[in-house]
Formats: structure tokens, C-alpha cells, sequence
């Protein structure tokens, strides 16, 4: 194959590495907002539906109880779920750099016997 070729490979494993970081720093920022928002909205709910907090909403207070308490449980079930994500995460990253490293030992190895078999031919005539 040639250095295009190589070049590609190198440019899309790149993409990749940065796409996976992109894509964990999203989910790990999506768990805690969820989490947070959760946090935040099931006491004020509890509290809506007691009468000890007036709450302006559309919702009925039993629904409003009911997202926001789900609201909580999925935050909480990600944010859990962060560190088995980001070690399958950590494990494709490995794989990838170790794929590479292996492409560039080889590309170094192909370069040397093409310059050797070069001259040897040279030294022939």
C-alpha cells in the first residue's frame, strides 16, 4: 500500500480517538446534568405536592413527581455506569494506539528492506 494509504489509516484512527473523547466527555456530562436536574426537581416536586412549595407548571403534580423521579433514576443509573463506559472506552483506545504502533513498525521494516533490496541491486551492476 502506498503512503496514502498510510497516511489515511493514521488520519481515521486520529478521528476516531477524537471522536471516542468527544463522545465520553458528552456522556459523562450528560449523566451528571441528568443527575443534577433530578436532584434538584424531585424535593421541589415533594415539596410542590405537600404544599410547602408552589411550583408554576403545566404538569400535574403526580406526572411532575413521576419524570422528575425518573429524571433522578436514569442520572443516577448513567453516572453509575461512567466507569464500566469509560473502561471499554480506554480499552479501544489501547487497541487503536497499539494498531498503530504495529502499522509503524511495519511501514519502518517495509521502508528498510526496500532501501536495502535498492542497494544491493545497485551494487550488482
Amino acid at each position: 500500500m502506498g503512503n496514502t494509504g498510510h497516511r489515511l489509516r493514521d488520519a481515521a484512527d486520529t478521528a476516531a480517538m477524537i471522536l471516542l473523547f468527544i463522545l465520553n466527555v458528552c456522556y459523562i456530562f450528560t449523566a451528571l446534568g441528568l443527575l443534577a436536574f433530578g436532584v434538584i426537581m424531585l424535593p421541589a416536586a415533594l415539596l410542590g405536592r405537600t404544599g410547602l412549595l408552589v411550583i408554576t407548571t403545566d404538569l400535574a403534580p403526580l406526572p411532575l413527581l413521576l419524570i422528575s423521579g425518573g429524571v433522578l433514576l436514569l442520572g443516577l443509573g448513567m453516572c453509575f455506569c461512567i466507569i464500566p463506559v469509560c473502561g471499554a472506552s480506554y480499552g479501544v483506545l489501547r487497541r487503536v494506539m497499539k494498531t498503530m504502533e504495529i502499522r509503524a513498525k511495519q511501514r519502518s521494516e517495509h521502508s528498510a528492506d526496500t532501501s536495502d533490496d535498492a542497494d544491493e541491486s545497485g551494487e550488482e551492476e
